[in-house]
């Protein structure tokens, strides 16, 4: 069985698995804290700090739930542009075929680590930190078929 896609990330895709990953992570109950302190502590001092300081406080109330999700998707906008323009993704028995505009990659399923299934993705893993993304535009109505082959072969 072969399967071929042509991927179509967009930054919004790579925005909503950065932020998943990080509202998974220590880091997202970290932010959820700061914030919550933040707001509480502006309700508390508002009335009896300086404009400079209700600045500061207005900034920290701000700044996971708006400036980090701002900032994230600048940064995978500027991702986006250092990756080629066209890729194709096939993946059969003898492993996963990736085609650039630059030529022609083979991986052997040995060297794919893992497959990770979102509510609007796939996440083909090659390593704990890089992987292929392909979206549910790509996927359509293969998505659960595809995910179930690839942990076949992954665990093989």
């Amino acid at each position: 069985m072969e399967y071929r896609y042509k991927c179509d990330v967009k930054a919004k895709d790579l925005w909503e698995l950065s932020m998943r990953r990080t509202y998974r992570s220590m880091a997202g109950i970290v932010n959820v804290v700061f914030t919550v302190a933040m707001i509480l502590l502006t309700l508390k001092y508002w009335g009896g700090v300086s404009d400079l300081m209700r600045t500061i406080l207005l900034a920290g109330c701000l700044l996971f739930p708006v400036i980090q999700p701002i900032a994230t998707y600048g940064m995978c906008v500027k991702q986006l542009e250092d990756l080629p323009g066209f890729l194709d993704l096939a993946f059969d028995a003898g492993g996963v075929y990736i085609t650039t505009d630059g030529g022609t990659q083979t991986l052997s399923w040995s060297r794919i680590t893992n497959a990770i299934r979102q509510k609007n993705m796939i996440v083909v893993m090659s390593d704990d930190r890089h992987g292929y993304i392909l979206t549910n535009r790509v996927l359509g109505k293969e998505k659960e078929e595809f995910f179930d082959y690839l942990c076949r072969q992954i665990k093989h």
